[in-house]
C-alpha cells in the first residue's frame, strides 16, 4: 500500500505536523516535529507554552496571535518562523495551520511545520560540524568508549585485528591493551551465511570499488548468543601498508526493532485486508486506488472490478451531490475530514446504507495524494432502527391500550407521562397530573386504619431500586373515595447509572380484597354455623386476655358439650346433624352479646367467652344456655329429638401464663359437669382437674413440655404377615411424665390436646420424627419395611398443618413407599376438603390406610367417598369374633369389599390365637397386636418369627 503522510515526512526528515486540543490543553507531535525540535519522544511530552519557547520571540508573538484568531474565527494560517533547536540552532521553519470546528467544543487546531533552511546555511552548518568533529578527533576513543562504540583495526598484511571497546569485553577479550586475533578467527565468530558478504564487501572497497567499507553481520558471544553489529571504516594506506580502520556498533536492538517494525507493518497490511469494515484509498478524481477485502464484499464487486470504476459510479444518485461537496471541501482545506451517511448501489441492484469517514493524504508540499475511507454497512442499524421507532410506537399504542394504570415521573418528581387507565382510577383529567408533582397529586393510605404512609418516591429517586406499598395501600380519586391498589414504583436509570425518574404501575384490586376478606373470613370461621372456629376463637381468646391483662376487663371461658348428639347422628345421618348444630350455634348466640364470643370448636363442641365482672354473670349465662337447649326441640322424620348441654366455666385470669390455660381449666370444670350428670354446668375448682377421669393431672402443662422439650417418645408395634414375619410398624405417641417414671399412653392426653387445639403441632412432631427413624440407618427399622403413622382428621381440617405436611413429604421423596398415613374413620371425615387431601398425599406416592374401620358403620358410607390404600379393622371387633357371628358375618363382607377395591387388609389388636386363626381363615395377610408383640421403643429386627409374650 502507498505510505501514509507521516511516513513521507519522515522520510525526507523536513517536516512534522501536529495537533492541539484547547479544552484539554493536549499537544501531540509526529517523530518528524520531535526532529525538527531535537527532542527524544521518550523523554519529553510537549506542552503549547514549551513549544512557543523553541521560538524566538517575534515567532512566538506571531503563533499565539494566529491561535487566538484561529480559535474566535475559525480562520487558519501560514507564517515564516524561526526556532532555536534543543541544541541550539537557529532554524528557519514554515509553520501553517488550521480549525477544525466541533460541536460542543473548541475547535481542535492542527498544523505542519517545514524546515525552509537554504542551502547555504546547510552547508555552513556542515562544515562548522566537520571542524567540531576535526577538534574531536584527538579524543574519539575515549568518546567512542563512553558511547559504547569499539574502535575495530584491520591489517591487512599481516591479517590481524585489533578491537577494543565494549565488544572486546563482550567477546571475552582483555580491556587494558588492545586485542588481538587473526581475521581468520574473526570470521569463525561471525555467523555462517554472514561471512561470504562481509568478505565481498571488504574486497570492493580496497579494490576502490566503494568508498566507505559498512557490512552488517552477526557475531556470536562467548554465551553463544548471536548479536548483530554494524562495521563501518575506510581503508588507510601508509608505508605500503593497507589498514582498515574503523568502528564496530552492537546494532542488535536496531535490528530486533527493526524486525520488530517489519513484522508489525505485514500486520496492520493483514489487519486493513482483512479488516471488519471496509478501507479505501480513492483518488482526488474519484478512482479506487487500493480496497480491501470487506470493502469488496460489502457492495458486491471483486477488487479487479471495482478498481476499474470510481465512488461517483457506486454512489446512490441521491447523495452524490452531497458526497462531491463535501470532498470538494475537504481538497480546498476547509475540513480535515468528514463523515456521512449515504447509499452505495450493490452490484446486484439494491442499495446498501453506509457510514462514510473521509480524511485527505497530502504530500509535503501540501498536495493532495488521496482519501483515505473508511465505510461501515450500517444497513443492520437502520434496520434496527426502524424497528425501534415502530417498537416505540407499539409502546406508545400499548401504554395507552394496559388495564394499568402507568405513571412516568422524571428525576424532580414532576408527572411526565399518564395512561388513560392511570387517569380513569384516579378519576382526574390527563392535563390535572401532567407536570405536577407526584407526591402532590399521589397519596398512600394505610389498608385497615385509613391514615397516610409514608411516601417511597424520594427514596427511590435517591436510592434506585423498586418500592412497593403494602398490598391493598389505598389510593384517593378525586370523588374522595379510596381504591385499594398492587402496585410497583422502580427507578428508571440511563446507560451511566444515573437515576432519571421512576414509574408508577398500579391496578385497582378492590375485588381481590373482596375476595381475600371472604377467605380470611372462612379460614376463621365455621362454614356450617357461620361462627368463629377454633382459630378464630384462638384470635378472640388472644385479644380479650390481653385486654384482661391490662385491667379493662373481666371475662369467663365456657366449654360446652352437646349431650346425645351423637344419637341423632347415627340415627337421622349427618344432614340431620348438621341442621341440630345449626339450630344450636343460632339459639346460643342469640343469647350473648355482640362483645361476647361463641365459636364451634369442631363436631358438638362450643367454646365462648362471656364479659363479666364476677362468677355469677357468667353462672346466669351458662345457665340460659342450658335451658335454651334443654327447651329445643328437634323433629326429624316425624320423630322428636332432645338434647342436652354440659358447660365447663373458667376465668379468665390474668395470672395465667397463656390464654390456653383458662381453656384447659374450662374443660376440666366441662368433664366435673359431666360427671354431675350432664344437662348441668361447673365452674373451675382446682378439685375439678383431680376429679375428672378424662383429664389426667397436668394436661397442659405434659403436652407443653412433650412438644417443647422433647417429652414425647414413638414406640414401635410391628405388623407381621402370616408366617408373623415382621412387614412394617405402626408408630405410636407416648408422653414421659415430668421425672421420668412413668410412661403416658396417647389415649390419656389427646382429648386434652384436641381440646387445647395442639393435635396439629403433636402430630407434625409425629411425623417428623418417622421421617428421622427411616433417614437413620441405626433405626433398626429393615430397608424393606414401612412405618405407619396416625393422624388425627381435626388436624387435617388446619390449613397450615396441610400445607407443612405436604412440604415435608415434598422434600423427603425417598420415603414414598415406606411411610404410611393412618387416619381414623371419623364423622370429620364427610368434610368436603379431606377426600382433596388425601388425595394429594397419595399422589405424592404414600399410602393412606383408614384406621378403627368397623368401630361403627360408616366404614362402608366412608369408602365411597375417601379414597384409600388399606383398612385396619378395629381391634374391638377383633375380640368379640370368636362368640359374634354377626361380627364374622361383617368381617367376610370387609375382605369382599377390600379385595374389590385393591385395599390393603390389616387386623390390628390380634391379641389371642383364635383370633389369628380366625382372621388368616378370612382372607387376613397382616396382622397387628399384643399376640405377637405389644409396642417397644425400638423396633425388634429378626429374620424369623417374633414370638411375643402371650405366644408359649
Amino acid at each position: 500500500m502507498p505510505t501514509t503522510a507521516i511516513e513521507i515526512i519522515e522520510r525526507h526528515a523536513r517536516a512534522g505536523t501536529w495537533w492541539y486540543d484547547p479544552d484539554s490543553s493536549e499537544l501531540w507531535w509526529s517523530p518528524g516535529i520531535y526532529r525538527l525540535y531535537g527532542l527524544d519522544p521518550e523523554r519529553h511530552r510537549p506542552t503549547l507554552q514549551q513549544a512557543l519557547s523553541y521560538l524566538t520571540p517575534e515567532s512566538q508573538a506571531h503563533v499565539q496571535a494566529a491561535i487566538e484568531h484561529a480559535l474566535a474565527t475559525g480562520q487558519g494560517w501560514n507564517l515564516l518562523l524561526q526556532m532555536q533547536r534543543s541544541d541550539g540552532v537557529l532554524r528557519h521553519m514554515q509553520g501553517i495551520g488550521s480549525a477544525e470546528p466541533r460541536a460542543g467544543h473548541a475547535p481542535l487546531l492542527a498544523g505542519a511545520f517545514f524546515d525552509v533552511h537554504d542551502e547555504t546555511e546547510r552547508r555552513q552548518n556542515q562544515r562548522r560540524l566537520e571542524q567540531q568533529l576535526a577538534e574531536q578527533a584527538l579524543r574519539w576513543q575515549t568518546a567512542s568508549e563512553s558511547a559504547g562504540l569499539s574502535l575495530i583495526d584491520l591489517d591487512l598484511d599481516t591479517d590481524q585485528i585489533s578491537l577494543s571497546g565494549v565488544l572486546a569485553r563482550r567477546l571475552g577479550l582483555t580491556s587494558e591493551q588492545k586485542a588481538r586475533l587473526d581475521h581468520a578467527a574473526w570470521y569463525q565468530l561471525m555467523h555462517d551465511a554472514d561471512r561470504a558478504a562481509r568478505r565481498h564487501k571488504l574486497a570492493a572497497h580496497t579494490d576502490g570499488r566503494s568508498a566507505l567499507f559498512d557490512c552488517e553481520y552477526r557475531l556470536c558471544l562467548p554465551e553463544q548468543r548471536m548479536i548483530w553489529v554494524r562495521e563501518a571504516g575506510k581503508a588507510w594506506h601508509e608505508d605500503g601498508r593497507v589498514r582498515v580502520i574503523g568502528t564496530l556498533t552492537d546494532i542488535d536492538a536496531r535490528k530486533q526493532a527493526e524486525r520488530a517494525l517489519k513484522q508489525s507493518q505485514r500486520r496492520l497490511q493483514q489487519t486493513l485486508r482483512n479488516a471488519p469494515i471496509g478501507i479505501a484509498l480513492v483518488s482526488p478524481e474519484g478512482r479506487w486506488l487500493t480496497v480491501n477485502q470487506a470493502m469488496c464484499e460489502m457492495i458486491g464487486y471483486s477488487e479487479t472490478e471495482l478498481l476499474a470504476l470510481t465512488f461517483q459510479d457506486v454512489t446512490h444518485p441521491d447523495d452524490l451531490a452531497d458526497d462531491l461537496a463535501r470532498a470538494e471541501g475537504l481538497l480546498a482545506g476547509h475540513t480535515l475530514g468528514y463523515r456521512l451517511e449515504k447509499r452505495y448501489l450493490h452490484k446486484a441492484g439494491h442499495a446498501v446504507d453506509i457510514q462514510l469517514d473521509v480524511s485527505l493524504l497530502r504530500d509535503e508540499t501540501g498536495q493532495p495524494l488521496y482519501f483515505i475511507a473508511q465505510v461501515q454497512d450500517i444497513s443492520e442499524r437502520r434496520r434496527e432502527h426502524r424497528e425501534l421507532f415502530e417498537a416505540h410506537e407499539l409502546a406508545n399504542i400499548t401504554f395507552e391500550a394496559i388495564g394499568e394504570g402507568v405513571i412516568r415521573i422524571d428525576r424532580h418528581g414532576i408527572i411526565q407521562q399518564a395512561n388513560t387507565a392511570a387517569c380513569d382510577l384516579l378519576g382526574e383529567a390527563r392535563n390535572s397530573l401532567l407536570h405536577h408533582r407526584f407526591i402532590d397529586r399521589i397519596t398512600f393510605y394505610h389498608p385497615d386504619d385509613g391514615q397516610p404512609i409514608e411516601h417511597p418516591l424520594p427514596a427511590v429517586l435517591e436510592y434506585g431500586g423498586c418500592a412497593q406499598v403494602p398490598l391493598f395501600t389505598r389510593l384517593c380519586r378525586r370523588d374522595g373515595s379510596l381504591i385499594p391498589i398492587a402496585d410497583s414504583l422502580s427507578a428508571i436509570r440511563a446507560e451511566n447509572g444515573e437515576i432519571r425518574g421512576a414509574v408508577f404501575v398500579f391496578q385497582d384490586i378492590s375485588e381481590a380484597r373482596r375476595h381475600t376478606e371472604e377467605l380470611i373470613h372462612q379460614a376463621s370461621h365455621d362454614t356450617l354455623t357461620g361462627l368463629p372456629n377454633r382459630r378464630g376463637f384462638q384470635q378472640g381468646l388472644t385479644a380479650t386476655w390481653q385486654r384482661v391483662r391490662s385491667g379493662m376487663l373481666r371475662a369467663f371461658v365456657m366449654y360446652l358439650d352437646l349431650d346425645h348428639f351423637k344419637a341423632v347422628n347415627d340415627n337421622c345421618g349427618h344432614a340431620a346433624g348438621d341442621e341440630l348444630l345449626f339450630r344450636v350455634a343460632s339459639n346460643l348466640r342469640g343469647l350473648l352479646r355482640d362483645s361476647d364470643v361463641l365459636a364451634r370448636l369442631g363436631g358438638d363442641e362450643f367454646a365462648a367467652i362471656v364479659h363479666a365482672r364476677e362468677a355469677e354473670g357468667a353462672r346466669v349465662v351458662a345457665d340460659k344456655f342450658i335451658r335454651s337447649i334443654q327447651a329445643l326441640e328437634f323433629v326429624y322424620d316425624g320423630r322428636t329429638y332432645r338434647v342436652g348441654l354440659s358447660v365447663g366455666i373458667a376465668a379468665l385470669d390474668a395470672a395465667l401464663d397463656a390464654p390456653e390455660a383458662s381453656l384447659a381449666q374450662a374443660d376440666s370444670a366441662l368433664y366435673a359437669a359431666k360427671e354431675a350428670g350432664r344437662n348441668c354446668y361447673r365452674l373451675f375448682q382446682n378439685s375439678d382437674r383431680a376429679e375428672s377421669a378424662a383429664a389426667p393431672p397436668d394436661d397442659a402443662e405434659l403436652l407443653r413440655r412433650g412438644l417443647d422439650n422433647d417429652g414425647f417418645r414413638l414406640y414401635l408395634q410391628p405388623i407381621v404377615d402370616c408366617d408373623s414375619r415382621p412387614i412394617g410398624h405402626e408408630a405410636l405417641l407416648r408422653a414421659v411424665s415430668s421425672d421420668g417414671s412413668d410412661v403416658v399412653p396417647a389415649s390419656a392426653f389427646l382429648p386434652a390436646a384436641k381440646r387445647l387445639g395442639l393435635t396439629p403441632e403433636i402430630d407434625l412432631w409425629v411425623v417428623e420424627r418417622a421421617l428421622e427413624l427411616l433417614d437413620s440407618p441405626t433405626s433398626g427399622l429393615a430397608e424393606s419395611a414401612y412405618l405407619s403413622v396416625n393422624l388425627n382428621p381435626f388436624s387435617l381440617a388446619d390449613a397450615r398443618f396441610h400445607a407443612v405436611l405436604l412440604s415435608r413429604l415434598d422434600a423427603n421423596p425417598q420415603h414414598a413407599g415406606r411411610l404410611v398415613f393412618e387416619i381414623a374413620e371419623s364423622d370429620a371425615l364427610f368434610g368436603a376438603q379431606y377426600p382433596e387431601l388425601i388425595d394429594q398425599i397419595r399422589t405424592r406416592g404414600f399410602e393412606v390406610w383408614l384406621d378403627d374401620f368397623a368401630s361403627s358403620y360408616q366404614g362402608f358410607d366412608l369408602l365411597k367417598r375417601v379414597h384409600v390404600d388399606g383398612i385396619k379393622i378395629d381391634g374391638a371387633f377383633i375380640h368379640s369374633l370368636d362368640q359374634d357371628t354377626i361380627n364374622r358375618a361383617v368381617l367376610r363382607a370387609i375382605v369382599d369389599v377390600a379385595r374389590s377395591h385393591d385395599l390393603t387388609m390389616i387386623a390390628e389388636g390380634v391379641e389371642t390365637e383364635t383370633s389369628f386363626a380366625l382372621l388368616a381363615k378370612a382372607g387376613i395377610a397382616r396382622f397387628q397386636g399384643f399376640y405377637f408383640q405389644p409396642p417397644a421403643p425400638n423396633p425388634t429386627r429378626c429374620a424369623g418369627a417374633i414370638h411375643g409374650a402371650n405366644r408359649g
